[in-house]
């Protein structure tokens, strides 16, 4: 019968953490009879998760983790595990305890970590039972506490400025351009243990790198002066730390020698005229009476055949060699003076010599008789201009300001064509006649631009004139009515060219009042001119006397 009752009462013996609890006279220090949760029981004896949750720190104090139960199941005998793994232990998230692992802590099991060598303040866990080979209490995330300072204190408790969990012999968070002394030129390819030689941090302590407390205020803490002395101690007067050879520019005084420095010679390199010798006697001294001495003749002797141009100094100076420096005052005192246009083509534009590598990249001496020696014909023989301009020098129709003036002094004449122009015909631009012809690689037309004035004007009467023909052609005269001067029909006479002569009142009805506007066979709204009716009643609606004045 008691065997029979107690199994009634629990579901089985308790796990031996919790032993000392067994017993039905005990059930009520976890248990409220009537009530299964225990939270509050087991917060009651468990001091350090209730710490946890407060404080919240640790994968107790978030809420998922809210009811003990879930993970912790009792009552499953003395031997049971009383932790509940979702999924097994290996699969547990680390980063829900507070931290991530990566790198080379995600490669370990757990008990490499969680025991009792790393567990931290080892009394007071013991005091609260804990034994420190089994629970996962008790650790700290600091680096230090469970890896040896090997910096032995230099560089403070924050390891994670310089180190990752990948590989702890690397460093790949460190930046040394935030040290005391920022590495430049040669310095960033040195071996750190160059300078960070190994040597006892503290008193009795291993050789380690030394990181702190370093000399480098001067290069002679680290560097033999080669001059011994005799130069000075500050070495970035002359030299910088791309390399012993390169000589600091900014420093040096080279107006101190016979050849100072001006225009482009202050960007060279030393090397560049000195040479690079490494044997420590010093540097070569290069010949510099003349440009030629350091400089290729561009011109590949060109130059030399002419005697105002034997000295490089007359085109150029030290600010570089283009553009040339070449006066347009010379200019105009050569064979060929610039005007126009012309005074704002840049010099290779004409000065061009095209030809293999290592030819003469100019030519001094350009051909220049023709337009035609740089420029290119326009207007060369082809269906669209044929040989219209054929013995006419460009100079007929062009001048040097601008290409697009054909007219006023000493250009084109419109009134020695077949079609001068007058009247409302002089102000149209060139190409408002002369179009360019796609089919003729965009020349402009010219000997078959349209004469007539069908070929550029629509005409407005709907073919009412059609009968009205230019002697021999199939075209419309409207010459016969119009001129240049407006579109008014200034030459059309009511009395003569109408069938209809305009007398009495009717000489003083108004054009429209008969000549009504109406919409012609393509859509297009006209002026009707003919034919119109002649007889009186046609415009007229009632006789006097019957009632109606007329109109």
């Amino acid at each position: 019968m008691p065997s029979a009752v107690l199994a009634q009462l629990s579901p089985g013996d308790l796990t031996h953490a919790h032993a000392e609890l067994d017993g039905l006279r005990k059930c009520k220090k976890c248990h409220d009879f009537g009530n299964r949760e225990v939270r509050q029981g087991c917060l009651d004896c468990h001091g350090e998760i209730q710490a946890m949750r407060t404080e919240k720190k640790g994968l107790h104090s978030q809420d998922e983790f809210d009811d003990c139960a879930n993970c912790h199941v009792e009552h499953n005998g003395a031997d049971y595990d009383l932790i509940a793994w979702d999924g097994g232990q290996d699969s547990f998230e680390h980063r829900r305890a507070g931290f991530t692992l990566a790198g080379k802590h995600a490669e370990l099991a757990c008990r490499k970590c969680h025991t009792v060598k790393y567990a931290q303040e080892p009394l007071k866990w013991r005091s609260m039972g804990k034994d420190l080979n089994r629970t996962f209490l008790g650790l700290d995330s600091a680096c230090k506490s469970c890896h040896e300072d090997h910096h032995q204190g230099q560089l403070g408790d924050d390891c994670l400025k310089c180190h990752d969990q990948r590989d702890w012999k690397k460093q790949p968070l460190f930046d040394h351009a935030r040290a005391k002394f920022p590495l430049t030129g040669l310095h960033a390819k040195v071996d750190c243990a160059k300078c960070h030689k190994p040597e006892p941090v503290k008193a009795g302590g291993s050789p380690t790198p030394r990181y702190t407390n370093l000399v480098f205020a001067a290069c002679t803490d680290c560097h033999k002066d080669p001059h011994e002395g005799r130069l000075g101690g500050k070495c970035i007067d002359c030299h910088n730390t791309g390399g012993w050879l390169k000589l600091a520019t900014d420093k040096f005084d080279h107006d101190r020698t016979k050849y100072p420095l001006r225009g482009r010679h202050t960007s060279v390199t030393c090397e560049k005229c000195h040479g690079n010798t490494k044997s420590g006697d010093g540097l070569t001294k290069p010949a510099y009476a003349a440009c030629k001495d350091c400089h290729r003749d561009e011109h590949g002797g060109l130059a030399r055949e002419h005697a105002a141009w034997l000295t490089c100094e007359n085109c150029h100076d030290l600010e570089g060699f283009r553009p040339s420096r070449y006066p347009l005052q010379k200019h105009r005192e050569s064979a060929y003076s610039l005007e126009g246009s012309h005074l704002a083509v840049a010099c290779g534009q004409c000065h061009r010599r095209p030809g293999p590598t290592g030819a003469a990249k100019l030519d001094l001496a350009p051909a220049r008789q023709d337009c035609r020696d740089c420029h290119d014909n326009p207007h060369e023989k082809s269906a669209a201009s044929g040989d219209v301009f054929a013995g006419l020098a460009c100079s007929s129709c062009h001048v040097p300001a601008t290409w697009r003036q054909v007219s006023g002094e000493g250009g084109f004449d419109h009134g020695k064509t077949r079609f001068p122009l007058d009247g409302r015909h002089r102000p149209v631009s060139c190409r408002g006649c002369h179009v360019p012809d796609a089919e003729h690689k965009g020349n402009l037309l010219f000997n078959q631009a349209p004469r007539d004035c069908n070929g550029c004007h629509k005409d407005v009467h709907g073919a009412q004139f059609a009968d009205r023909l230019v002697a021999d052609s199939e075209l419309i005269d409207c010459g016969h009515c119009h001129v240049t001067t407006d579109w008014l029909a200034e030459k059309f006479n009511h009395e003569t060219d109408a069938r209809f002569a305009l007398k009495g009142g009717h000489e003083r009805t108004p054009c429209a009042g008969c000549h009504k506007p109406e919409t012609g066979p393509d859509g297009v709204v006209m002026t009707r001119y003919k034919p119109l009716p002649m007889e009186c009643r046609a415009c007229h609606d009632a006789q006097p006397g019957e009632g109606s004045t007329g109109s």
